[in-house]
C-alpha cells in the first residue's frame, strides 16, 4: 500500500491550498493576467521574442459561466478574464480566428518573421524547444482547420509550419532527452511506477464497432488535443482490496499522465518522455482529486526543473478538464467539480460516467508503448500533420 498512501497524503495535502503558486506581479488571484502583456513563460527576460510569440498566440479574453463551489445550484454567471501566460494546454480552445483580428495579425506575422530570419536559440535547451514547437504546433493545427473558411488563416500558419522547423531538434538529440519521471514525481508521484513489480497498471481501451478505429483508439484527452500529446492511464489497486468492472475500490490510486510529441528536422515524430501535466485521484469517500501542471519556464531551464505544481481546489478550470474542447463562453469550475463529472464523488468510476457505449479495456505493464503508439499513427494520419510535413522535407 505505499505508493496509494504516498499518493494519497500528498493530494490530501494539496486540497486546503486556495490557488497554483504564481507570480503576483503578473496573475491575479482569479488566474488572470493583470496587464496585457508578454507574462514571463519561456524566460524572465521581458524582452523575449519567444514570451511575445506566445502571448500573441494565446492571449485574449474569455468570457466563461461560473458558479459558488459552495452552493452549486445557485445559477450560474458570466465573467470575463484576460487569459494568457503559463496555464496548462488544455485551457487553449481550439478556435483561431481571433488571430486574424488586427492589429494582433500584423504584430505576429512580423514577430514570426523576425524569428524566422533570426532564431533565438542560443542559450534555449532542447526542453524549451520542445515546448515552444508544441506551442506553435497547437497554433498551426488551429489555423490549418480554419483556412478552408478564411483564407487570412494560411499565411500565418506557413510561419509557424517554418518558425517548428527553425526549432526542431535532430533525431540524436531527441533520442537524447533523459526521462523526467522520477525527476517530476517529487511529493506527488510514486517515482517506481515503472519498475518491475510496482503494482501500478496501464489502462488500454478498445472501442467496438464501425469507424472505432478513428483516431487509433486513442484516449479522448489524446483526440482533443489532436495527437499532438499522449495521455497515459495508470491504476494501482491495493492487494487487500475488492473491486471488479468499472469501478475502483476504496484505496485504489489513478494516474493520467500527459508528455509531448516533437518533430525532429527531418519531420520525424517522436514521444518524449517529459511530464507535462498529470491529474491524480484517490478512491476514498469524499474523492481526493489534484490536477498538477509543469510550469514551461522551470522545463525550459538550465537545468531543468521538472517540478509538478497542483491547482488548488478553489482554482477554476475548464470544466471538463482535459477532457472536452474549451470555448468560449465555456463553464469554468473549481478542480475537485471538473473530476466528479467523470469520474464521480469518491473517484471510482473508471474512465467516465458519461459514455453510452463502454469500452473494452484491458491491464498492461507500465513499460509498454502501446498507448503512444497508437497516438503516433493517429497524428501521422491526420490531414493537419501531412500538410505539416512539407515545410521539414521540402526545399
Amino acid at each position: 500500500m505505499r505508493e496509494a498512501v504516498l499518493i494519497a497524503a500528498a493530494v490530501a495535502a494539496v486540497l486546503p491550498v486556495a490557488a497554483l503558486a504564481r507570480n503576483a506581479a503578473v496573475y491575479r488571484d482569479d488566474g488572470s493576467l493583470r496587464r496585457d502583456e508578454p507574462a514571463p513563460v519561456y524566460s524572465t527576460n521581458p524582452r523575449d521574442p519567444w514570451n511575445r510569440i506566445f502571448h500573441l498566440l494565446y492571449a485574449r479574453r474569455l468570457r466563461a459561466q461560473v458558479r459558488d463551489a459552495k452552493s452549486p445550484k445557485t445559477p450560474w454567471r458570466s465573467i470575463t478574464r484576460l487569459e494568457g501566460g503559463d496555464i496548462p494546454e488544455f485551457f487553449f480552445p481550439p478556435d483561431a480566428g481571433y488571430l486574424l483580428e488586427e492589429p494582433r495579425r500584423t504584430r505576429l506575422r512580423s514577430a514570426l518573421e523576425a524569428e524566422i530570419s533570426s532564431p533565438s536559440l542560443r542559450g534555449r535547451t532542447p526542453e524549451a524547444r520542445i515546448l515552444f514547437q508544441q506551442d506553435l504546433w497547437n497554433r498551426f493545427d488551429a489555423l490549418q482547420a480554419l483556412a478552408a473558411k478564411d483564407a487570412r488563416a494560411m499565411p500565418l500558419a506557413r510561419l509557424l509550419a517554418r518558425l517548428m522547423a527553425k526549432v526542431a531538434l535532430t533525431e540524436d538529440e531527441l533520442e537524447g532527452i533523459q526521462p523526467g519521471f522520477a525527476e517530476a514525481a517529487g511529493q506527488w508521484l510514486d517515482p517506481g511506477i515503472f519498475a518491475s513489480g510496482s503494482g501500478w497498471s496501464e489502462l488500454i481501451s478498445y472501442f467496438e464497432g464501425p469507424g472505432s478505429e478513428a483516431g487509433g483508439g486513442t484516449t479522448i484527452h489524446a483526440r482533443r488535443a489532436g495527437w499532438r500529446l499522449v495521455f497515459r492511464r495508470f491504476v494501482r489497486v491495493p492487494p487487500e482490496a475488492g473491486g471488479e468492472g468499472d469501478t475502483l475500490p476504496l484505496g485504489a490510486t489513478a494516474l493520467l499522465l500527459e508528455t509531448p510529441l516533437a518533430l525532429s528536422t527531418k519531420g520525424e515524430l517522436h514521444p518524449v518522455p517529459l511530464i507535462l501535466a498529470a491529474q491524480v485521484r484517490v478512491v476514498r469517500p469524499g474523492g481526493a482529486f489534484a490536477v498538477l501542471h509543469a510550469p514551461r519556464l522551470a522545463i525550459s531551464a538550465s537545468p531543468r526543473r521538472l517540478s509538478l505544481e497542483a491547482l488548488g481546489e478553489e482554482d477554476l478550470i475548464p470544466q471538463m478538464s482535459s477532457v472536452s474542447a474549451r470555448s468560449d463562453g465555456y463553464p469554468l469550475v473549481h478542480v475537485r467539480q471538473s473530476c466528479v463529472i467523470c469520474h464521480g464523488p469518491d473517484g471510482g468510476i473508471v474512465g467516465t460516467a458519461g459514455l453510452q457505449v463502454r469500452p473494452r479495456t484491458e491491464l498492461l505493464g507500465p513499460a509498454n508503448t502501446r498507448e503512444e503508439n497508437r497516438v503516433l499513427r493517429a497524428k501521422r494520419e491526420s490531414e493537419s500533420f501531412r500538410a505539416l510535413l512539407k515545410y521539414f522535407r521540402g526545399p
